[in-house]
């Protein structure tokens, strides 16, 4: 039978998750920063289309380089920035300055974000606990 790693692919998911989730929140904050700004487009992070991007398609081709004088893999690295899309524009917003910022939908979004960041951090944290426990013999 083939090892599939320590814990399969939980720690590369969570990782990503986490990556993912810190990037929107940045951009999230940035869309707040700039909600006074005049014809500013609020921009957003699709986690869960970025992560079956990463992981839904098992039957992916893969860049491999396989000897050093074929053509290098430049730009292959930029496959892991994620797609930034403008937000999804509010019906609520009578805006007139042409800002497509809404305070409150992203505030919700802000919020739901932080709290899926923490529980993947969490799950991560377990995980390193029970190889912690694992590695000192102990049963919790």
């Amino acid at each position: 039978m083939e090892s599939q790693g320590l814990f399969s692919k939980t720690f590369t998911v969570l990782e990503k998750s986490m990556n993912l989730r810190s990037q929107k929140h940045s951009l999230l904050v940035s869309n707040i920063a700039n909600m006074d700004t005049p014809n500013y487009r609020a921009f957003d992070i699709l986690v869960e289309e970025e992560m079956e991007k990463a992981f839904g398609e098992t039957n992916k081709m893969t860049l491999m380089q396989t000897h050093p004088e074929h053509f290098s893999l430049n730009g292959a690295e930029n496959m892991n920035v994620p797609e930034i899309k403008p937000a999804e524009r509010s019906w609520y917003n009578f805006r007139e300055d042409g800002n497509t910022m809404d305070i409150d939908r992203t505030m919700s979004v802000l919020s739901e974000n932080g709290l899926l960041y923490n529980a993947s951090a969490q799950m991560i944290s377990k995980k390193f606990q029970s190889l912690t426990n694992a590695i000192n013999g102990t049963v919790r």
